[in-house]
């Protein structure tokens, strides 16, 4: 297409996605443009009534967002690093994505690009199923590739070529200069993937993973005792594995739990990212407190008493390093400081109506999300020792502490309330305050356990309360 009297094409995900016949909504493009010719993009907003937003003058970079029936497209426009469109596609990351097609075919036929510029074999990589660097100094050039690289990989169902690992070890070291929001940006979309602990275990074996996570070095090779087949780290990277496994469909879950579980795990806290990739970094991150806190005792047990709190503050550094927002980082911070809880609600001889509502009082929308990683963490403990009898029953028992959330949260989960903080002042003559919030939790849990039902029950709660509480004082 030329306009303005700019030839551009369109380069990358989009063209590639479509020969792969991808069925990806089209409303971010890469285009390209030859070098100088930026200054013209801004002619193209004003002719399409969008909005032009310069990104980076040095390397020629700027946005269009285009407004669309459907919403809006954002166009990324870039100049050629190099004198010719072929010379541009050769500095590209990988092969599968140096590959373009003029602007006005494209707009033709975006399901049918051509005919195709494809100087690097791009299209023989993707007949191949095989992800290639453009060139061997592309993870020198820009270290993030590696993380792109399995991110890709685990998203398209390609293999990585072989002769690329060793290009990656070279440049891994180069991770430590990459912002921590560019490195959010690709693990989070590897861990939203169905392959996310195989791409995790490249990362490990390439040494990227010790330099995006450095706090999970210290439990690799560290034995756990008896009771676990792996050592810390090799366990945290199956249950990686098995969350792949678990959160994919939730088949092993009552069908009538399946479709709520996957819309839960779909859902964004932040636009972009969904929650079932912050649950898998809760996943691989649950035991990070493990090292610190081993305790070999005399017998020769092997204990880590508190790992789950030390953890939990490792995470928040983590999470603080990724630049996740407040929910995000709230969210992964729980996971691993209460990922033992439903273990031990498991075992219980019957699970009681008000320790359900006091599970949900304190993790409230994390709860289900802990409970999964409880569960993808049980199920990479034991690993052939595990007896299906137990499997069974603890996967009943999660069950029964899913169910509540999703079916009839007002009976025990979100109770709706009684009386109001207004109600009990008026009611007692009591002034704003913290007894207000502890009257108020009481009658909720009441409510939860099925012992009182109605306003009147509520108040006759609160007034005895009130009358212990004040012989309490004399």
């Amino acid at each position: 297409m030329t306009a303005c009297g700019v030839t551009a094409h369109v380069v990358g995900g989009a063209v590639r996605d479509a020969l792969l016949d991808r069925e990806t909504a089209v409303d971010n493009v890469d285009v390209t443009v030859p070098p100088g010719a930026l200054r013209h993009v801004q002619g193209w907003a004003a002719e399409l009534s969008g909005a032009f937003v310069p990104l980076d003058d040095t390397f020629g970079t700027a946005r269009l967002v285009v407004p669309h029936a459907r919403g809006r497209v954002t166009v990324d426009v870039s100049e050629w690093r190099g004198p010719t469109l072929e010379a541009d596609l050769a500095r590209r990351d990988f092969t599968i994505n140096a590959l373009a097609v003029r602007l006005d075919d494209w707009l033709r036929d975006p399901r049918h690009p051509a005919p195709l510029v494809d100087p690097t074999g791009g299209q023989d990589a993707l007949r191949q199923r095989t992800l290639r660097p453009c060139f061997a100094g592309a993870f020198e050039e820009d270290p993030l590739r590696i993380l792109r690289a399995w991110r890709l990989a685990a998203a398209l169902e390609l293999r990585v070529d072989a002769a690329a690992e060793p290009l990656m070890q070279a440049a891994c070291a180069g991770l430590s200069r990459v912002s921590g929001e560019r490195i959010r940006e690709e693990l989070l979309t590897l861990l939203a993937t169905d392959r996310a602990g195989e791409g995790l275990e490249a990362l490990d074996r390439t040494g990227a993973l010790d330099r995006i996570v450095p706090e999970l070095a210290a439990g690799r090779a560290m034995d756990q005792g008896g009771f676990h087949h792996l050592d810390v780290l090799g366990h945290q990277l199956e249950a990686v594995r098995q969350a792949d496994r678990v959160l994919k469909d939730f088949a092993e879950f009552s069908e009538p739990l399946r479709a709520p579980l996957a819309a839960y795990c779909a859902e964004t806290p932040v636009a972009g990212r969904a929650r079932k990739g912050l649950i898998k970094l809760g996943v691989l991150l649950h035991d990070v407190g493990k090292p610190a806190n081993r305790q070999v005792h005399d017998d020769g047990e092997i204990w880590f008493i508190g790992h789950e709190h030390g953890g939990a503050d490792l995470t928040a550094g983590i999470v603080e390093r990724l630049r996740l927002a407040r929910r995000e980082a709230d969210l992964v911070c729980q996971l691993v400081r209460h990922h033992l809880r439903p273990g031990f609600l498991s075992r219980e001889p019957e699970l009681t109506r008000r320790a359900i509502y006091r599970f949900y009082k304190d993790l409230g929308e994390h709860g289900p999300a802990c409970l999964l990683t409880w569960w993808c963490d049980r199920m990479a403990t034991r690993g052939p020792k595990s007896r299906l009898d137990q499997l069974d029953a603890q996967r009943a028992r999660l069950e029964e502490l899913l169910r509540p959330y999703f079916v009839k949260p007002e009976d025990v989960v979100r109770p709706r309330r009684l009386v109001t903080g207004h109600d009990l002042m008026e009611t007692f003559q009591v002034p704003s305050g913290p007894l207000i919030g502890v009257l108020l939790d009481r009658i909720e849990e009441a409510q939860a356990e099925g012992s009182i039902r109605d306003r009147d029950e509520a108040l006759a709660l609160a007034r005895r309360h009130l009358a212990d509480a004040r012989a309490a004082q004399g």
